[in-house]
């Protein structure tokens, strides 16, 4: 079974590497577009087109979540069934989406406490020096005019198409810093039947513990396709 992943908020495979390579299933890593508006029912449309004409199952990190609705709606998707990994489908804290619109990201990034901030309170502290280095410069490396428009469209979130039954489970973080409670817990209200997984570490799970990930990862696809 394919396994197709889209990450979070960055976009692109830079905090996901090491996740990639450990999982054992046949993988189909598609990043988020950014030619075309960032609200997630756009983002799916100009996914769609990407995704295999074979079975598959969908993992969606972090941002990416609220496009998962907006496929399984899709017709003539072969979607076998979803994975939310520290994943949501309804705002998160608002004071942190305000953040863009205040400041750019690289010019935040550049403060003294940046670094501290990023290692203890949305690291975990679970992540050496070189990593925490490395998470900022690809916060920093986001485009300004992305940033603002996806965390404007995680503002935006309120109801999602009417869902087919659909095979779903998703991941939580013990310890995750980034998600409020009522982020959380807004899958299983789309999705009762979800089954949940939790796992301890920071909203960056797939960065500083890429082998537990994808274990556990693999772990789920097989008890969603027995």
């Amino acid at each position: 079974m394919k396994l197709v992943v889209i990450p979070g908020l960055n976009g692109n495979d830079q905090l996901c590497q090491d996740f990639l390579a450990s999982l054992n299933s046949d993988v189909l890593f598609i990043p988020l577009p950014e030619d075309c508006a960032q609200d997630h029912q756009t983002l799916a449309a100009n996914i769609a087109p990407q995704l295999p004409d074979e079975s598959f199952i969908l993992l969606v990190e972090s941002y990416a979540g609220s496009i998962a609705p907006y496929l399984n709606v899709m017709p003539d998707i072969p979607l076998k069934g979803i994975i939310f990994f520290v994943s949501l489908l309804a705002m998160p804290s608002k004071t942190l989406l305000e953040l863009p619109k205040l400041i750019r990201a690289e010019t935040l990034m550049k403060l003294p406490f940046a670094e501290q901030q990023l290692k203890s309170k949305y690291l975990n502290n679970d992540a050496t020096p070189e990593q925490v280095k490395h998470v900022r410069k690809v916060v920093e490396n986001i485009p300004h005019s992305i940033l603002q428009q996806r965390a404007e469209a995680l503002k935006q979130l309120r109801s999602f198409p009417k869902q087919p039954e659909t095979t779903v489970a998703f991941v939580e973080a013990t310890q995750d810093k980034v998600l409020n409670q009522r982020a959380k817990d807004s899958i299983a209200k789309v999705y009762p039947g979800a089954r949940k997984y939790s796992m301890e570490g920071s909203h960056f799970l797939f960065y500083t513990k890429p082998k537990q990930s994808a274990a556990l990862v693999d772990t789920i696809i097989k008890e969603l396709t027995n």
